[in-house]
């Protein structure tokens, strides 16, 4: 490593790896609020050859060697992207790799000065100098594994920079320069509001080029998005830009609460949430290899800092370093949006006794006039249509109902298909149910009607489905099944199917999501209700305790 690449240590924390192995996670090292943590913002097929960034103040370059960050310069630009070395396109004020975008602005070939400088300001000081000699073409610093350089001219190919030789070096006196370009490891800083090249980066072997927000708690912003900590730019396998948030932990959570959870609500729920979030990031640390935790549903919502209120701050404060725990261990503490009346149990929703804490219990706390509440009816011919690519063996379905049901919750497990032909299917795993009837269930509870079956009180108004209420032995408010228990010369049965007189089925029901964990309306109905953060995690968690990690080995 060079002097000036590590001339300025900005971050540092312990590094870690974490598998997702089992359902109660060892805390096998330290863990704190303070732990750095990079979040993917755009991976995979997602990873991008240009990124727009604004920050106030400019940006403070370098890169990351594992958790810790070094400067190698400043740059004044307020509004650039970062790009990979190619062809970029003019769309609007930004820049593209796509052609169809506009004219090209940016070509991947350099001439290179071969000139070492020992900062970005020497380097800059050069660049003057030249502009002094009389060229006024394109003309930047680049920080190149360790070594500053200065870099002249775009070109599409080697050979079109090889024929310029002669001319630019007029203008560098009496250095010699060499054609670069088309490297797999360099960032290019494009200026977005001039459009001229600002800088390239490269950083030393196994590190990663990096940016941060010049001045003092300033923020950078990607689209609508503005975040804390730093930008980290990985090109694996010299492919387009995998583009990183680095930043502490707690940061981190002030970015997710507001997106997983109306950050407005009332503060109990918002710390319940934060001991979820905050637990839940933990546990599931390194289930992607080349970051810590992604930024979609698939790990937990986070879009950084434009939604952050002072209650969010206030949970994040307010419960630091607080963890779920069972058995000694920190958890996944699983959530959504609401039950409709009652949670499920892990195991029913996803298979296996992994997360025995996870367990089923009433949820007699959420709005009903808040939470979601949903009725879809299809006729039978697209129904036929939805299952169609699911290799039932059935040609056309006849009927379809709800064969089992989980107790004590009520939710629905397996949901039967009958077809015109005698043969049946079934769909298992309450999650399964959910995700497959996607388009006319919203969560596991609900029930399905055939026919013209209703419901009407004495005045002749007919009930929604799924909104029937009654009052249990221990005077708590619960909402009943969409077909109710009557009582009967016989005791009390079942409401029977009607029959299918219209050749339709309806899918009614209430709730959002997999049922599983915190319900999020539940979470704002307790603390509405006067419950603590505390009491909310210990309802919806089944033998859990509330731990800080400062206390944990």
């Amino acid at each position: 490593m060079s002097n000036a690449g590590r001339a300025k240590k900005i971050l540092a924390a312990a590094s870690f790896a974490l598998l997702l192995a089992l359902a109660l996670c060892p805390m096998a090292q330290a863990y704190d609020d303070d732990t750095v943590i990079r979040v993917g913002l755009s991976y995979s097929s997602g990873a991008q050859p240009a990124f727009n960034a604004l920050a106030d103040k400019g940006y403070i370059i370098g890169y990351f060697e594992g958790d810790e960050f070094y400067e190698v310069g400043t740059l004044s630009n307020r509004y650039v992207a970062f790009c990979t070395d190619t062809m970029l396109y003019t769309s609007g004020r930004t820049v593209t790799s796509s052609s169809s975008g506009g004219d090209v602005v940016f070509k991947p070939y350099h001439l290179e000065v071969e000139r070492d400088f020992d900062s970005i300001e020497q380097a800059q000081d050069y660049i003057a100098q030249v502009r002094d000699q009389g060229y006024s073409g394109e003309i930047f610093p680049a920080y190149l594994r360790g070594v500053f350089r200065v870099r002249i001219e775009h070109y599409s190919a080697l050979e079109y920079a090889s024929e310029d030789v002669q001319n630019i070096m007029q203008y560098t006196m009496g250095d010699s320069v060499t054609p670069v370009g088309g490297e797999s490891d360099v960032i290019t800083v494009v200026d977005l509001n001039d459009f001229y090249i600002a800088a390239e980066i490269a950083a030393p072997q196994g590190c990663w080029p990096a940016v941060k927000a010049a001045g003092e708690g300033q923020t950078l912003k990607n689209s609508l998005y503005y975040y804390n900590g730093a930008f980290e730019f990985r090109r694996l396998s010299g492919g387009d830009i995998t583009f990183l948030n680095t930043l502490p932990l707690s940061d981190y959570l002030k970015g997710v609460l507001p997106y997983e959870m109306n950050g407005d609500w009332p503060l109990e729920a918002l710390k319940a949430q934060a001991l979820c979030a905050r637990s839940y990031v933990l546990y599931n640390l390194g289930r992607h290899s080349n970051y810590d935790i992604c930024n979609s549903t698939h790990c937990q919502v986070y879009y950084g800092t434009a939604k952050e209120t002072e209650l969010v701050r206030q949970a994040v404060e307010e419960t630091k370093n607080e963890v779920v725990t069972y058995q000694g261990k920190v958890v996944s503490t699983y959530y959504f949006s609401s039950s409709g009346g009652y949670t499920e149990s892990a195991k029913n929703v996803w298979g296996g006794d992994d997360a025995p804490y996870c367990a089923a219990v009433p949820d007699p706390y959420e709005d009903q006039d808040a939470i979601t509440h949903f009725s879809e009816t299809v006729t039978l011919d697209e129904l036929t249509q939805l299952i169609s690519s699911w290799n039932t063996g059935i040609d056309r379905v006849a009927d379809c109902y709800v064969s089992t049901y989980t107790e004590p919750a009520h939710n629905v497990y397996a949901v039967t298909f009958v077809g015109e032909n005698g043969k049946t299917y079934i769909i298992s795993g309450c999650d399964n149910v959910r995700i497959k009837l996607a388009s006319l269930v919203k969560s596991p509870r609900f029930d399905i009607l055939s026919g013209g079956l209703s419901l009407y009180v004495n005045d002749g108004e007919k009930l929604p489905s799924g909104t029937l209420t009654a009052i249990t032995a221990d005077d708590v408010l619960v909402q009943t099944p969409s077909i109710p228990y009557v009582i009967t010369a016989q005791g009390v049965q079942q409401v029977q199917r009607s029959e299918n007189s219209d050749g339709t089925l309806t899918f009614s029901g209430s709730g959002l999501g997999h049922n599983v964990g915190m319900s999020q309306f539940g979470a704002k109905g307790m603390a509405e209700q006067g419950y603590s953060y505390r009491d909310i995690i210990l309802h919806y968690f089944t033998g859990v305790e509330i731990r800080r990690l400062t206390e944990m080995g």
